[in-house]
């Protein structure tokens, strides 16, 4: 059906976290680096989740607003 259409977002975060998880850090060094990106992971999908309820909210709005709009031409063509 959404032939064409790649991955939803959280598809792709999801595979860079189990990813991640499976990184095996040699040294304090890489283990601080590897913590960082999670953090940095972590931030981005909280930030994915915010857009997606933003977009969620801003579609129903136009909804809302299309469908008002329709009315007033029905009451005006009567």
């Amino acid at each position: 059906m959404n032939e064409g259409t790649g991955p939803d977002i959280s598809v792709w975060l999801q595979s860079l976290n189990d990813n991640l998880n499976l990184l095996k850090p040699r040294s304090l060094r890489e283990t601080k680096r590897v913590e960082l990106m999670k953090h940095q992971l972590r931030e981005v999908r909280r930030a994915s989740n915010r857009l997606n309820r933003e977009i969620v909210r801003l579609e129903e709005e136009n909804q809302i607003l299309q469908e008002s709009r329709n009315e007033k031409r029905s009451k005006k063509a009567s």
